[in-house]
C-alpha cells in the first residue's frame, strides 16, 4: 500500500492507496479521532456494490452510520440536490461532532464535500473515491461545490478532507466509458508534469483502460497520480498560481459540458476535448510544437474521442467560457502545453484564437 501526505496552511491528511483495503475504512477514520455520527453519502449505482461492505466497517469500529443514497449524475450535482442531503442530516439531529464520508466518483465527493463546508458552517469528511477521475483527482485537494445552470461548480467551498482511502480494486468494474473518461485526468497529469508518465501511457494505454494491469501495478498509477495532485495543492491550496495547471483542457471542457446542460458528455470526456482545443490554442500561439501538440492527440485518440460537437454551437461554447470560474480581473485564464510534461498559465487570449480551437475540435471529431 502507498501512502502520501498531503499538507496544506492549516491542515494535513493522509492519502491511502492500495487493493482490497476499504474494510479498512472504519479503523483509519479512528484513527483520526473523528465523532462517533457519521453520514455515508453514495449514489444508487456505487450503493449497490459498495455500500455494505462500507458500512460494515464503520459499524465495526463504532461509528453510527447513517446512509444517504440518492439519484446521483451531474444533473443532481446542484443545490437542490444538496439539500436533500442536508435534510436527512438535520432529521437525524446530527451535531458539530458528526462527519461525511463521500463514497463514490467526482459528484458524490464534490457534493458531499460542498455538504460537509456548510452543514453547521463546516463539519469534517472523508474521501473513499471509486472512480477513477476521483482517485486521481477530485478527491484530493479540497475543491468542494455544485454547478449552476450558468455554470460547472459555481459554488462551493475549499474543504480539506480528513482522510482520502482509495481502493484501486473499485476500478475494475468501471465500464469502459467510465473508464476512458476517468483516464483523461490521467493522460492530463502526465501532460502537465510527468513525461515519463507520458511514455508509460504510449506504451500500455489499452491495458491500463481495459483494467489488465496487474495490482501492483495499477497501484503504483493510481498512487503516481495522486503524489502529482498532492504536490500541486500543497504548493498552491487556493489556486493563487501554479494549482491552475491542473485545469489544463478544463476551460473548454467545462463549457462544452454546460453548453450541453451536462447531459450530453461525462466530465472526462469534455475533458478530452478540451485539452485538443487548448493543444491547437497553444500551436496558434507558439507555446508548443506541432509534434507535441501531435504526440497529445494522438494518444487521446487512443484514448477515445467523443463525438458529436459539431452539433453543438461554437459561439455557445465560447460563451460559457466566460463564465469560468477561474477567470481573474474578467479576463480568462488559459494552460497551454509547452512541451510533454510542462505547461505554462497564459491570460488574455483572444475570443477568435479560443474560438479557432474549439471549431478546431468541431472539424476534426
Amino acid at each position: 500500500m502507498h501512502r502520501i501526505d498531503l499538507a496544506v496552511e492549516g491542515a494535513a491528511y493522509p492519502i491511502f492507496v492500495g487493493h482490497d483495503i476499504l474494510g479498512e475504512l472504519g479503523s483509519r477514520c479512528s484513527e483520526q479521532g473523528l465523532g462517533r455520527q457519521v453520514a455515508l453519502v453514495s449514489d444508487e449505482a456505487v450503493a449497490a456494490r459498495y455500500l455494505e461492505p462500507a458500512t460494515a466497517s464503520l459499524r465495526a469500529a463504532g461509528f453510527q452510520v447513517l446512509e444517504v443514497v440518492y439519484a446521483g449524475g451531474e444533473g443532481m450535482k446542484n443545490l437542490a440536490g444538496a439539500e436533500g442531503i442536508l435534510a436527512k442530516m438535520i432529521e437525524a439531529e446530527f451535531d458539530r461532532s458528526a462527519w461525511i464520508t463521500a463514497l463514490g466518483g467526482g459528484v458524490v465527493g464534490d457534493m458531499a464535500g460542498f455538504v460537509a463546508a456548510t452543514y453547521l458552517r463546516g463539519i469534517p469528511y472523508v474521501q473513499v473515491p471509486t472512480t477513477i477521475v476521483a482517485q486521481v483527482d477530485s478527491s484530493i485537494g479540497g475543491k468542494t461545490g455544485v454547478n449552476h445552470a450558468l455554470g460547472k461548480n459555481l459554488i462551493g467551498a475549499f474543504h480539506q478532507p480528513r482522510l482520502v482511502l482509495v481502493d484501486t480494486d473499485a476500478l475494475r468494474s468501471l465500464p469502459g466509458r467510465e473508464a476512458v473518461a476517468g483516464m483523461a485526468e490521467v493522460v492530463k497529469h502526465a501532460l502537465i508534469r510527468d513525461e515519463e508518465l507520458f511514455s508509460f501511457l504510449e506504451d500500455r494505454l489499452e491495458e491500463v483502460v481495459a483494467m489488465q494491469l496487474d495490482a501492483e501495478t495499477l497501484d503504483w498509477l493510481i498512487a503516481r497520480n495522486v503524489e502529482i495532485k498532492a504536490a500541486v495543492v500543497s504548493a498552491d491550496e487556493r489556486e493563487g498560481g501554479l494549482r491552475a495547471i491542473l485545469n489544463y483542457g478544463h476551460t473548454i471542457g467545462h463549457a462544452i459540458e454546460a453548453a450541453t446542460d451536462y447531459g450530453r458528455y461525462k466530465h472526462g470526456e469534455a475533458v478530452i476535448l478540451g485539452l485538443i482545443g487548448a493543444g491547437e490554442i497553444a500551436r496558434r500561439e507558439g507555446t508548443w510544437t506541432e509534434e507535441e501538440r501531435r504526440r497529445q492527440d494522438a494518444l487521446l485518440e487512443r484514448l477515445g474521442v467523443p463525438g458529436g460537437l459539431a452539433e453543438v454551437g461554437a459561439e455557445q461554447i465560447l460563451a460559457r467560457t466566460k463564465t469560468d470560474k477561474k477567470r481573474v480581473n474578467g479576463r480568462s485564464r488559459f494552460i497551454l502545453g509547452k512541451r510533454v510534461g510542462e505547461v505554462e498559465i497564459v491570460e488574455g487570449i483572444e475570443d477568435e484564437v479560443v474560438l479557432s480551437g474549439i471549431e478546431y475540435v468541431q472539424q476534426r471529431y
